[in-house]
């Protein structure tokens, strides 16, 4: 985060207005006191030869008659003009009047008319000296210069704290409103819409145009966001399939289809605490293809495998679904799991399996057929037995059977002999 101090862009430009104002002011200001400085110079200038021109005609025929008291009258006349601070009016004839204040021509300009005679103006009876006063023009210039920078200067101020006013209710206001809407905006309210507390009559502006681009750009934040909890969620159900379908491969024998020895040594205990827990049957088969070895070794390791499948498919069809369960426990053995299942029921279940095993017949390439048998041996959970009392119960059961002829299941129901176990043997489809 930037943490170089705030320059607020409204004082900024004020700052930048101010100092474009004072450049006015003094331009205008120079500008208008120099034209004021000509206007002032040009009427100073008119009003003295108004002056002359007006009194001229009369001091003509004063000196004209040799009228000296109208000569002295009409110096006075003129004197009255606080411009002119000094008068010398020189007769042809000589004579000399003069009248004013003569500490005052010092500082002054001399300006001479000639006095016309009364009967020919190409002829002077004499000649009217003037002595202006500049200092007159000069305070005169400065109070106009003086009126028009106060003037200049207030007309500056009052735009000055309009555009101050201005830019502080239409820019900065705003700003700082966009500026802590961001600021406290969260992650999970992006999509808070931005509103600005704007004056009556506002006409949008460029603040209204970064106003709609942040919109967008939260719209389109959030549609990405919608878009990444989309594809999150795809990539999860994934992940969560990969994760099953993994562990299903973890648990599950990848020939037979039926579960491994994984599952279940995890699986077994807690069904055996399920059923002790609300006093429930379950039991367990333990079953083995006869001879299959001599099948190896005779037809070789994928007739193996496929008598494998069919056996673990014959196994699965006598089954309830989603109830019992079945285990490839090592080689050509395996486990059935009967929960809610007595002894004598599973007595049954075993049985109905061995008759659809020896039933079978499994094509071979050459055209031929290959039967088989199996040997089970079933166990009953009891008081105080284990997964591995259990299952070596049914262990023995199992040897039993396979000492005592094979293709059969034990323990039995009833006492009939048991028939002579046979090698798989070959007979044409």
């Amino acid at each position: 985060m930037n943490t170089a101090p705030l320059q607020s862009i409204a004082s900024l430009l004020i700052r930048r207005v101010f100092a474009w104002v004072i450049l006015c002011v003094i331009a205008i200001s120079g500008l208008q006191a120099w034209m004021n400085y000509r206007a002032i110079e040009d009427n100073f200038n008119m009003s003295v030869n108004d002056v002359a021109h007006a009194h001229l005609p009369l001091l003509s025929v004063a000196i004209w008659d040799i009228e000296p008291h109208t000569i002295q009258k009409q110096i006075k006349l003129i004197l009255k003009n606080t411009t002119i601070a000094y008068v010398v009016i020189r007769a042809s004839t000589g004579q000399e009047f003069v009248g004013g204040d003569a500490n005052r021509m010092a500082g002054g300009q001399h300006i001479i008319f000639e006095i016309p005679a009364p009967t020919d103006a190409q002829k002077p009876v004499g000649t009217a000296e003037f002595v202006v006063d500049r200092t007159m023009l000069k305070n005169e210039l400065w109070r106009s210069l003086i009126i028009v920078v106060l003037g200049v200067l207030v007309l500056s101020i009052f735009i000055f704290v309009a555009v101050v006013a201005i830019l502080r209710r239409d820019l900065e206001r705003p700003m700082r409103q966009l500026a802590d809407f961001v600021k406290n905006l969260q992650a999970n309210k992006i999509s808070t819409r931005l509103e600005l507390q704007l004056e009556p009559g506002h006409i949008y502006n460029e603040i209204d145009l970064v106003v709609d681009g942040f919109r967008t750009m939260q719209a389109r934040i959030e549609k990405h966001i919608a878009n990444q909890d989309a594809l999150v969620l795809e990539r999860t159900r994934q992940l969560e399939t990969a994760m099953q379908t993994l562990k299903q491969l973890s648990i599950t024998d990848g020939l037979t289809d039926c579960y491994n020895r994984l599952l279940f040594n995890e699986r077994m205990p807690a069904e055996i605490q399920r059923a002790v827990r609300y006093g429930r049957d379950v039991c367990v088969v333990f079953c083995d293809i006869d001879f299959f070895k001599n099948v190896n070794d005779q037809y070789g390791h994928a007739v193996g495998d496929k008598v494998l499948v069919t056996f673990a498919q014959s196994l699965k069809a006598e089954l309830r679904a989603e109830v019992d369960w079945v285990v490839r426990y090592g080689g050509e053995e395996f486990m059935i799991i009967l929960p809610e299942t007595g002894l004598q029921a599973a007595i049954e279940v075993a049985t109905r399996i061995r008759e659809q095993v020896e039933l079978l017949t499994i094509a071979l390439s050459d055209g031929y057929g290959l039967r088989i048998t199996a040997s089970f041996g079933v166990a009953e959970l009891r008081a105080g037995d284990t997964v591995e009392t259990l299952v070596h119960r049914a262990d023995q059961w199992l040897y039993f059977s396979k000492t005592h002829g094979r293709n059969q299941v034990q323990p039995k129901d009833d006492q009939h002999v048991v028939p002579e176990s046979k090698p798989a043997t070959l007979s044409r489809l």
